[in-house]
């Protein structure tokens, strides 16, 4: 029986090894992630070890040897399958970065005061929204449910006082449209309910660009939104926008923060300039263009994060220091502290520092600094210590669905591929375009609304200007 048993232990343990390093190949290949240096190295050090085990388990009559070998396989296997589980997280985390299709969310709302309750009440009656590319979207949701009379209007200001006029029954709006509202427009939630929302499947926005990321230098546009959830199931006002200008060359990263309020030029409107939060009402497409219309440059790629983003990047690195010049508590979350001098934040308290403008005398300007403080932070904590390493695949679980970004899956793995394989060390540089304070209309809430904005110091955007242009065109070696 014993050697039945120790003829079955010969043949199972080393054919279960030899499959799972050939699944192990097929996600190295497939993935191409890691360097060629370290595959040789690895490859070389699991060929001498498995020629070295099977030489004692099938040419050694010795029972104490081929014990030792099988263990040593079965220890390899483990460590191979945890492999396996490692690059499958991995291949499976960078895929869904890029997505080819975003959600978003509209409701059906009515006066508070109205007696509808049910979008089925609404028949024959008329419902209003605003004319965009997705008003035909929004027409044949409804219409699976109800005939109506369509009304379509140019801008939220006027779709809202149709309401109350009742000069409609019903209004729709997109998610990130009722947020401007509520911030926006006295009494919008006290006046109104919903009864009824959907969602519309759009394509997603995608750069056409054909930049090679690990020898070309880039720049890539991160947009914050205002929006909890699911990244890629909502737009929202673009709260952060920084631009992150990458020279792969010169191991130079320059972070530049433009305030949400800047007063711009929408990238393809006439008349009233607006805040350049607003640009993410109508998608990272219009913050893009926008941007670029103001630097003067071509954004290769963007990546889009929220609230929940940052909050379980944080969470899942275990916090992140910050040196706050003083204390406060952020007028976003009271029950978060920062104290002067240096903080370990976690998630939340990350989001209320990197939230905050009120405690400050510059405002906007100083919550763009918070801002990218957080961002050095994290890449701090993610290239100089163990935590990338032995939190591997809890951040890759943890994150999934945090983000959203146009770079195509063999993009991001060639620059990672770069990163292991050079270690550079990188020289973060963060500088901020500033603005005045001023009150002016905006296109997004026309004439009836004089809000707060920030009208651009052209000396600063200028000089801005200058830095972008330096850190893409630097060489190695200047």
């Amino acid at each position: 029986m014993k050697k039945i048993i120790s003829i079955i232990m010969s043949i199972l343990i080393p054919v279960i090894y030899i499959a799972v390093l050939t699944v192990l190949s097929y996600y190295i290949y497939k993935l191409n992630i890691i360097p060629n240096k370290y595959l040789v190295i690895g490859y070389i050090f699991i060929g001498i070890i498995t020629i070295g085990c099977f030489y004692l388990i099938y040419r050694t009559i010795e029972l104490a040897p081929r014990i030792i070998a099988l263990v040593v396989i079965s220890i390899m296997t483990i460590g191979l399958g945890i492999g396996i589980y490692s690059l499958n997280n991995t291949y499976h985390f960078i895929n869904k970065l890029f997505v080819k299709y975003d959600t978003l969310s509209y409701k059906v709302i009515v006066l508070k005061t109205s007696d509808y309750n049910k979008i089925e009440e609404l028949k024959d009656k008329d419902i209003t929204y605003i004319n965009d590319n997705y008003s035909k979207d929004i027409n044949t949701n409804i219409s699976k449910k109800i005939s109506y009379n369509e009304t379509l209007v140019t801008d939220l200001p006027t779709t809202y006082d149709m309401l109350v006029n009742n000069s409609t029954s019903a209004i729709v709006l997109e998610e990130s449209y009722i947020s401007l509202a509520k911030e926006e427009i006295e009494g919008f939630t006290d006046n109104t309910k919903v009864i009824y929302d959907f969602e519309v499947r759009v394509k997603a926005h995608k750069e056409e660009s054909n930049v090679n990321v690990t020898k070309d230098p880039f720049i890539l546009y991160i947009s914050g939104i205002d929006q909890y959830g699911n990244v890629n199931s909502v737009r929202g006002r673009s709260d952060v926008n920084q631009l992150m200008v990458i020279n792969p060359n010169t191991h130079h990263i320059l972070i530049v923060n433009t305030p949400r309020d800047y007063y711009v030029r929408l990238h393809g409107t006439t008349g009233l300039r607006d805040k350049l939060t607003h640009a993410g009402i109508y998608g990272i497409d219009k913050s893009i263009a926008t941007m670029e219309d103001l630097y003067e440059i071509d954004i290769n790629h963007y990546i889009r994060i929220n609230f929940d983003s940052l909050i379980k990047v944080v969470d899942v690195i275990g916090g992140i220091d910050i040196y706050s010049e003083k204390a406060f508590t952020p007028w976003t979350n009271r029950k978060v502290y920062v104290q002067e001098g240096m903080n370990h934040f976690n998630g939340i308290q990350a989001l209320a520092y990197s939230r905050e403008r009120k405690t400050y005398i510059d405002g906007d300007f100083h919550r763009g600094r918070n801002q990218q403080q957080v961002i050095e932070a994290i890449i701090e904590k993610l290239t100089s210590t163990t935590t990338l390493l032995s939190k591997y695949n809890s951040i890759l679980n943890t994150l999934d669905g945090s983000f959203q970004t146009d770079m195509e899956p063999g993009m991001i793995t060639s620059f990672i591929k770069y990163q292991l394989s050079n270690m550079p060390k990188w020289n973060v540089e963060s500088v901020g375009t500033n603005g005045f304070s001023s009150w002016n209309y905006t296109y997004s809430m026309g004439y009836n609304y004089y809000l707060w904005v920030m009208e651009p110091d052209y000396d600063s955007l200028n000089e801005n200007k200058e830095k972008i242009k330096q850190v893409l065109n630097e060489r190695e070696g200047e």
